[in-house]
């Protein structure tokens, strides 16, 4: 696919208790889960009266509270903030930490929250925070073996919960990479899809200004593979797009984004792109994929394309544009290029100019 930079992960809810705010279910969690701990413990003080689940209860309650806390930060400011999840996801491992540390025996049964909070992290934010997660996790682990009693004395069995917290984030982490492909992948070209396209067109959008200016973005719609669905079925058409897609990815150079919007649709995010003439080289050579391609599963095709190009100039960088209106611009150029005949390019400058033929 060419790009080799690597993208966010878009969050997913777990329950899908919230399936557009992964950041507001968490905190939902937090203030159940953590109040059914806080009720066990409460129980328990009843029973025992000692200091150390007098302790724990503290640490669970100062945990609730942060619930609380997360859910007012998510309801009243609901845009994604990376400073806000890092945040929070280091509190996470370093409440259980400190209740562990305070409740010595008594904060024992929290140690599978430590894997909760793994979990968590990894399946709704993705890499990062897992990486933090477990981070933080295994430094909390080490500090409790140098300074709380049972911990010195149970040095082995330690060791194990290290070692079971570094295992369960490197298979997590496999998990969530296999999970982040098929979210950003069109099944059946193997290009990356439109999710994924949006998100790199936001990141071209709000670069350096100085960066912004060398990039094009080409919508291509073929023509005839309507065409070759009806002559000859819609296996041959898979197979068209497969091999477009293919040789797409031969042409294009390191660093460009390609993607499949659906249907016969397809995008390039070039970089390093000057000029017009530039865009149109590319324009060219993904043509001349087409004008090549004469057979496909052993059926005769003609089918050729339609390309609608805009350069994203300095003035496209502002904030006021976003993909979306990116994408309309660009499409209503490549319709313009359809309305010309097969086989036609036509650029569009810059979002709202008229549209310049080739």
């Amino acid at each position: 696919m060419g790009e080799t930079e690597t993208h966010s992960w878009p969050g997913k809810a777990l329950f899908r208790a919230f399936p557009k705010d992964p950041e507001k279910e968490q905190a939902v969690l937090r203030m159940t889960l953590g109040s059914v701990v806080l009720l066990a413990y409460l129980v328990a003080c009843s029973i025992y009266r000692a200091t150390h689940v007098y302790a724990t209860l503290l640490a669970v309650t100062a945990y609730v509270a942060f619930g609380v806390l997360t859910y007012v930060a998510v309801t009243v400011a609901p845009a994604r903030s990376l400073v806000r999840l890092a945040l929070s996801t280091f509190a996470d491992q370093a409440i259980v930490t400190a209740a562990l540390a305070v409740g010595g025996t008594a904060a024992l049964p929290l140690l599978w929250v430590a894997f909760w909070f793994l979990v968590g992290a990894g399946c709704r934010h993705g890499q990062r925070m897992l990486g933090l997660s477990c981070v933080v996790a295994l430094v909390g682990i080490m500090g409790l073996m140098h300074w709380q009693p049972w911990w010195r004395a149970n040095i082995t069995a330690a060791l194990g919960i290290a070692f079971s917290i570094v295992a369960t984030s490197v298979y997590l982490a496999v998990l969530v990479c296999r999970l982040e492909r098929q979210a950003s992948t069109d099944p059946l070209t193997g290009l990356y899809n439109r999710v994924r396209l949006e998100q790199a067109i936001g990141r071209t959008l709000f670069t350096r200004a100085g960066e912004v200016d060398r990039t094009a973005m080409l919508l291509v719609d073929l023509d005839g593979f309507k065409e070759v669905n009806d002559s000859f079925g819609h296996a041959v058409g898979d197979e068209l797009l497969r091999s477009f897609a293919a040789a797409l990815v031969r042409r294009m150079r390191r660093g460009d984004t390609l993607a499949r919007l659906g249907g016969d649709e397809f995008v390039v995010l070039a970089r390093h792109v000057y000029d017009k003439n530039d865009a149109l080289t590319i324009a060219n050579s993904i043509h001349a994929i087409l004008a090549n391609m004469r057979t496909v599963g052993g059926y005769p095709v003609t089918v050729s394309c339609s390309i609608g190009v805009c350069l994203l100039t300095e003035g496209t960088g502002s904030r006021s544009l976003d993909a979306r209106t990116l994408m309309r611009a660009v499409d209503s150029a490549m319709y313009r290029a359809k309305s010309r005949g097969m086989g036609k390019t036509e650029f569009v400058d810059t979002v709202g100019v008229t549209p310049s033929m080739v």
